[in-house]
Formats: C-alpha cells, structure tokens, sequence
C-alpha cells in the first residue's frame, strides 16, 4: 500500500515538473518573438537584373544596381561593360551613366541619401530584333561593410525579400509606358516584352519615397509566370549568398583601398 502512495506522489510531482517546464519554455519563444526586430531599409544594397530569350536558351544576370553610404562609389565601384564575343548576344547595360566617361557599364551604384527618389536607366540589348525577352531580378542583397586586416572596405552580404525598400521599387518600360511593381505577395516579379524590331529596349528601375500603389497603376502591368527564370533565378541566389570567396566578382561591389 505505501508503495503504491510513493509512486503515486512522484507521478504527481513528475507531471508538475513537466508542465512548469513545458510553460517556461512557452513563455521564453513568446518573448523571443516578440522582441525580433523589424527590418529597416539599408543604406548599401543592389540588386541583379535578370534578363532572358527563352527561344534560344540564352540568358544575362550579372547586371548590378544599388546604392552604397559612400563617397567614391562612383569612381571604385563602376565596371565597364565588355563587347559581345560574337554575333549573337544578350545583355543589360547602363550606357553614358553620370560622373564616369560616356560608354556602357555593367555596375551602376548611387551615392545613399536617404529619404530621396533615385532612378537608374538601364538598356537590354539583342542581336535578335525580333526577340521576345523576360526581364526580372534577384535580390535584394543587403550590404554590410567592414575593414579587413589589410585597411580595405569589405562586404559581408545577405539576401532579403522582406526588407521594406522593395515595396518602394518599380519597373518601368519607357518605350510603351507600363509599369510593375518589382515585388507583389513576397515574389519577384517578371516581366515579358518583345523587341519590336529594335536591337535596344529601355528601362528605368525607380526607388521611390512611397511605396509603389499597385492601384495607382491601372492594370498597366504584366505579370507572367516565368517559372524557368525564377527557377534558375534561385539556383543562383542560392549559390551567392553561400559564397563567401574573399576576390572580386559582379556577385558584390569591389573592394576598395583604405587611406
């Protein structure tokens, strides 16, 4: 008989335990939740654009636009961009960009200031006049810059596409007037349009003070599904944000020299 009153007691004083445990451990994830803090928009960023011809299985996305919190982002942080190897060819170029010598760039990176309006032109190029192009992009990455042991201005990167400042993009085709918000229910969006027999199409990339009001718009947008391009859209975002290689490549801005 008192055996079984011992056992019961610690069946008791064992389910209590369980329960008071079970309780802080919901309390702990409550606070963690509620003290995460909401992103802000940063002050160095880019993103890629993404441009495709699906026909003829070509593809261009090493295209970069941002801003950085620095004053020689023009002058150490602009590539220009090489000539086609051959005949057939499909690109994204900034051509005649402000503050560097007129020509074509792969990378176009505005001076930070916040709360202000910035726009970047931008050119796809084919050889195709006929073409018919999807244009999207991958991002946002989020900069995070840091001295090495050597005095140089490095960048520790992270992709995000929750971050506030992509409700502030859109996408404009200044040929026909169309505009797309860039984001819409958390997905990239994509863009198709044809050549109409020009080698040159362009677009202007806007950050506005407000967020983009998809309302406003009129329905002058296209929204398509690309499944391909945003399936090799994420094999490569994948593939930058693992790598962590200390050498320049169009996955991040150049690194410049201190002094």
């Amino acid at each position: 008989m008192k055996k079984n009153i011992w056992i019961s007691i610690i069946l008791v004083l064992g389910l209590a335990g369980c329960n008071t445990d079970t309780q802080s451990v919901n309390e702990v994830k409550s606070i963690s939740l509620d003290t995460v803090a909401a992103e802000t928009k940063p002050s160095n960023w880019y993103i890629r654009l993404v441009a495709e011809d699906p026909v003829r299985k070509m593809r261009t996305g090493s295209t970069q636009l941002g801003e950085l919190d620095t004053d020689d982002n023009i002058s150490k942080h602009t590539l220009q961009s090489l000539s086609p190897f051959g005949g057939t060819y499909l690109d994204i170029v900034f051509v005649d960009p402000a503050g560097v010598a007129p020509g074509e760039y792969k990378t176009s990176f505005h001076h930070y200031q916040e709360n202000t309006e910035e726009s970047w032109r931008f050119t796809v190029k084919t050889d195709d006049s006929n073409a018919r192009i999807t244009l999207t992009w991958y991002g946002l990455y989020i900069l995070d810059p840091y001295i090495d042991n050597e005095k140089r201005t490095r960048y520790h990167e992270h992709r995000s596409m929750n971050n506030p400042l992509l409700k502030h993009m859109k996408l404009v085709d200044t040929v026909s007037g169309k505009e797309m918000p860039v984001i819409l229910n958390g997905k990239a969006q994509v863009y198709t349009f044809t050549m109409d027999g020009m080698n040159e199409r362009t677009f202007q990339w806007i950050v506005q003070t407000e967020e983009v009001n998809v309302t406003d718009m009129g329905g002058s947008y296209i929204f398509l599904d690309g499944k391909n391009v945003q399936k090799d859209t994420l094999q490569e975002q994948k593939s930058v944000t693992e790598s962590k290689k200390e050498r320049f490549d169009l996955s991040r801005p150049p690194m410049s020299s201190g002094g």
